[in-house]
This record gives C-alpha cells, sequence and structure tokens, in this order.
C-alpha cells in the first residue's frame, strides 16, 4: 500500500515587483524559501508546483541568479538534513510561457535538473493526448512514476482546455492499486471572481474514474471541491498579487497531502497576514481602514490633518524619529484607504501625492494606497478615477470592452478575451514564432467556431468564384473547412510578416 507526502503549491509569482517596490519583490522570494523549508520539515516525497512559478516568461537575469541559488541551497538542506532529493515536479502556467512556445526558462530550469518540468502533449494530426515516460537524459515527459504512484502533467492551455478532457481520460492508464495525479493549469468557474474558469462538465467529471488527484494552479482562491469525495485541489497562491485579493473572501496557501494506499488526508497551510505565528505562511501585512468621511474640512491641508489624526487613532505605528523603520520586516505594513466627501472645496485641490508623501515622513509603513472615486466636490462635477491601475489591469478592460461590443462572441466572452491575451504576448516577443502561432490559431478557431453566432458570408476562391454563401456552423458540418483552408491560408499572410 502506498504511503506518500507531498507538498502541493502554484502561484509563486517570482520576479513579481509589485508597486514597483523592491520590498515586494523580495517578499515572494521570501515565502517560496520559507515553503521549500516546511517540505524538509514536514519530510515530504516531492513538491508539486502547478504552473506560475515565475510572474512573466520573459524575467531577467537577476530574477533567475536568485531562483537557481534558492533551489541549489533547497536539494542540498534535503540532502543534509534528510540525506534524500526532495524532487520539484512543475508544469507551465500562462505566466511562465504562452502556450504555442516550446522554449521557457521554466525548460532551462529543467535542464539544470532543478526542477522535473511535465509536459504532456496534444497531437494535432491523431487528435490524441501524449503523456511520454518522463526521460532524466533529455528531461522531458508528460508522466514520471514515484512512490508506485504515476503523476501526469500538462501545460497551460487556456480555452482550449475543455476540449482535450475526453483525450486527457484515454491518455491516462487504469492505476487499480495506487493513485494517479494529474496536474493541470486552470480554474473552475465560480471560484474566483477576478477571473473566469473552466464549469465542471461531464467530460471534466469523467477523469475522477481515473484521476485520485487533480492538482491546479491558476486561481489565487484555495478550494476543494466536491465537498464529499473530494479530487480536485487549488491551494491558491503564496503571496498577495492583487488587492481585490484582500478586500474579498479570499484564502490562500498551500496543501500538505498524505496518501495511504488511495485515501487522502490533507494538511491546509494558511497565509498570514504580516509574520507572527511561525505555523502559517508568512506574507507581507496589509492593512485596509474604513473610508475616511473628509467632507467637514474646509481645505486640503485641514483634510490631510483630519487623515493624519484617523490614521493614528487606527493604530499606524508612527515614526520613532531615533529608529528607521525596517521596510524588510513583513510586519511593516501596506495601508490602504478610500477617502469620501462631498468636500467644499475644490476638487483639484486634492492632491494625492501630497498626501501620500506627508504619510510615508510620519508613519512606519511600506506604503499607503489611497482611493478618492467616491470623493466629489461641492463646487465642481469633476470625477476622478482610482489609483492608477496596473497594465494587465487596463489590457483586460479593453479586451472586455472590444469583445463585449461584438454579438458573435456572446457567451464564450471570456474565452475570446484569453485568446486576445495569449496573441498579444506572442506577437510583442522579439522572435514570435508565427508557424505556432498560426496552428494555434486554427485549433482555436475549431474548437470554438460552432459557438460563434457568425452572419452569412461570401467566401471566393483563387479564381474569384463564389464556394457558397452559407454560415460557419454550415461550413462545418458540410466539411468544407478542408478546402476553405486551402483558399484562405494563413501562411502567405505570416511569411509576409516574417520577411
Amino acid at each position: 500500500m502506498t504511503n506518500t507526502k507531498f507538498l502541493h503549491i502554484a502561484d509563486i509569482h517570482l520576479g513579481k515587483r509589485q508597486y514597483n517596490l523592491i520590498e515586494r519583490y523580495n517578499d515572494y522570494f521570501r515565502v517560496f524559501k520559507w515553503i521549500l523549508e516546511i517540505s524538509i520539515k514536514k519530510e515530504v516525497d516531492f513538491i508539486l508546483i502547478s504552473g506560475d512559478m515565475f510572474d512573466n516568461r520573459k524575467i531577467g537575469p537577476a530574477v533567475l541568479t536568485k531562483v537557481y541559488y534558492i533551489i541549489s541551497n533547497f536539494k542540498e538542506r534535503a540532502q543534509k538534513v534528510l540525506n534524500r532529493d526532495i524532487p520539484i515536479i512543475c508544469i507551465e502556467g500562462n505566466h511562465d510561457n504562452p502556450i504555442y512556445s516550446t522554449q521557457s526558462w521554466m525548460t532551462f530550469l529543467a535542464d539544470l535538473e532543478l526542477i522535473i518540468l511535465l509536459s504532456g502533449k496534444y497531437d494535432k494530426k491523431t487528435k490524441k493526448v501524449i503523456f511520454e515516460p518522463y526521460n532524466k537524459n533529455i528531461h522531458n515527459g508528460g508522466m514520471i512514476k514515484i512512490n508506485d504512484i504515476k503523476i501526469y502533467g500538462l501545460p497551460f492551455f487556456g480555452s482550449s482546455t475543455t476540449h482535450i478532457f475526453p483525450q486527457i481520460y484515454d491518455a491516462i492508464e487504469d492505476n487499480t492499486e495506487n493513485p494517479n495525479i494529474l496536474m493541470m493549469h486552470f480554474g473552475i468557474e465560480g471560484y474566483d471572481p477576478l477571473k473566469s474558469g473552466i464549469p465542471i462538465s461531464n467530460n471534466l467529471n469523467n477523469l475522477k474514474e481515473k484521476v485520485n488527484y487533480l492538482a491546479l494552479g491558476h486561481f489565487h482562491n484555495q478550494y476543494i471541491i466536491p465537498k464529499k469525495d473530494r479530487w480536485i485541489f487549488n491551494p491558491g497562491s503564496l503571496e498577495i498579487n492583487d488587492l481585490k485579493e484582500i478586500f474579498g473572501d479570499y484564502k490562500r496557501g498551500a496543501f500538505i497531502v498524505k496518501f495511504v494506499g488511495k485515501e487522502i488526508n490533507i494538511e491546509e497551510l494558511t497565509c498570514e497576514i504580516g509574520d507572527t505565528n511561525s505555523n502559517l505562511i508568512p506574507n507581507r501585512k496589509f492593512i485596509n481602514l474604513s473610508p475616511i468621511n473628509i467632507s467637514n474640512t474646509t481645505s486640503f491641508n485641514e483634510s490631510i490633518n483630519l487623515i493624519m489624526e484617523t490614521l493614528v487613532k487606527n493604530g499606524i505605528p508612527e515614526k520613532d524619529l531615533g529608529l528607521s523603520t525596517n521596510k524588510n520586516d513583513l510586519n511593516c505594513p501596506i495601508i490602504l484607504f478610500s477617502l469620501k466627501g462631498p468636500i467644499p472645496y475644490p476638487r483639484l485641490e486634492v492632491n494625492i501625492n501630497q498626501l501620500k508623501r506627508e504619510i510615508l515622513d510620519n508613519f512606519s509603513i511600506l506604503d499607503v494606497r489611497i482611493f478618492s472615486s467616491s470623493l466629489s466636490s461641492t463646487l465642481d462635477e469633476i470625477i476622478f478615477s482610482e489609483e492608477k491601475k496596473t497594465i494587465e489591469e487596463i489590457e483586460t478592460e479593453v479586451f472586455n470592452a472590444i469583445v463585449g461590443e461584438n454579438p458573435i462572441f456572446k457567451g464564450i466572452e471570456n474565452n475570446v478575451v484569453e485568446l486576445m491575451k495569449n496573441l498579444k504576448n506572442s506577437l510583442v516577443d522579439k522572435t514570435p514564432n508565427y508557424f505556432e502561432l498560426k496552428e494555434f490559431l486554427k485549433d482555436w478557431f475549431m474548437q470554438n467556431t460552432e459557438k460563434f453566432d457568425l452572419p452569412k458570408v461570401s467566401i471566393y476562391s483563387n479564381k474569384n468564384e463564389e464556394i457558397e454563401q452559407k454560415s460557419s456552423k454550415d461550413v462545418q458540418k458540410d466539411g468544407v473547412e478542408d478546402e476553405i483552408e486551402d483558399e484562405i491560408d494563413l501562411d502567405d499572410y505570416i511569411d509576409d510578416i516574417d520577411n
């Protein structure tokens, strides 16, 4: 009977520099080192990282060097303490590498034998998923066996994920006596309000016949489903990546999983805001204050005085003139609050940057985030938006607006937005792989075309002969797609771009 213990984590986002703060950059590495040390203390047999080890596929040398030494030191520690290795088994998430490329920094780490990168493949010709046994000589494969447990892994497939569940089922071998683990990077619909997810379908549920533990990543919120007979596990992120993760009902952390035969025992490790409990995963402290009403002040300077008094009343630590603030201490907080009105002076007199400087000069904190969209003036109708949004947030809003205006995408808006993000990430690369991109686009279109409500169009051959007027659904049903592909070939267009 199998008796195996492992650690399951995801969404570490190493290299992230939140608010352009070096301390936040270091926080993500700090929590990664902490969780690796816990795996030694818990004497786990292996570690699963279900995607998004990195925050960006275009990481700099400093990030890669830091990861190299963290994992190398961890391996040395495991050998010294346990007299054995603890393999780190990974898959690529959407932040690690786009789905239409074959090389990433994850493959580089695998070549250095710092990680085991599982990358099951989808064969477009045979329409099959292939899990080749992991080859330690070439550091490649889609399945590895540890303690009689078979671990299967797939990279991020985006909106195509739902279409390959049946092929995954066929590719996984029955393991009647010992458990099967499947690693994937996608979220279940409804378990993260910030992201679109994949609904629980019959094809997904069918995997339960062969998979005892579906090890997910992607959503930063922790969940285990269903409540009875659990088999889908998402640990959540190890650090706060978005302020919305503070406001919402988020639980993040890691799982220590023990298999006794096929019976699963879970120890949930939870993230702590701050660093006061050695049994919880230490995170940077964020303090979210109630909105501060400045409507009774007569000038912005008076408003600043009121805000400073309010911060003191809320226990925000003031600076000790004799001591400098230790910003590397996780208990040195980032504070958040909003201002609300109406105010009796012009809205343009509200200087958020001045207010921020005053607060940083007087309080022992790492940073302050101030929101003022609820603030208005009785003298004008000027409305200011929230603080500066990240490029990713702005990009998502723009894509959502574009897709939302087109009725043919009704019902699949999230899939199309995800597609646009993937295309954008590929095209801004210095050396885009146009062939892989073309193949990815064709596959995506064939998988999703039935969901489009396309108007009837005229399709012409190279001889200017009209083939037929029909919707794309009719074209697909009649098997004309091959003929259309010959007439409207992306190769010529792509070759022109490449040249």
